[in-house]
């Protein structure tokens, strides 16, 4: 079976990103993803605009 160096990199992400995030809660969770999104934005200097969950199912079509 032929393996692709890609692949494993990736599966060494998830594991760790496993790892860091085993023992948290749910809500420790999003908070972590929220702080980590804001900062992945900063960084770039990218400016989005923040959709709600009810404003998406109208959005739709």
């Amino acid at each position: 079976m032929k393996r692709f160096k890609g692949l494993d990199e990736v599966h060494e992400i998830m594991e760790k990103i496993y790892d860091d995030e085993k023992d948290l809660t749910p809500e420790q969770r999003i908070k972590k993803l929220l702080e980590e999104s804001e900062r992945f934005l900063l960084e770039r200097k990218l400016n989005l605009k923040r959709v709600k969950p009810k404003e998406i199912k109208h959005a739709v079509v």
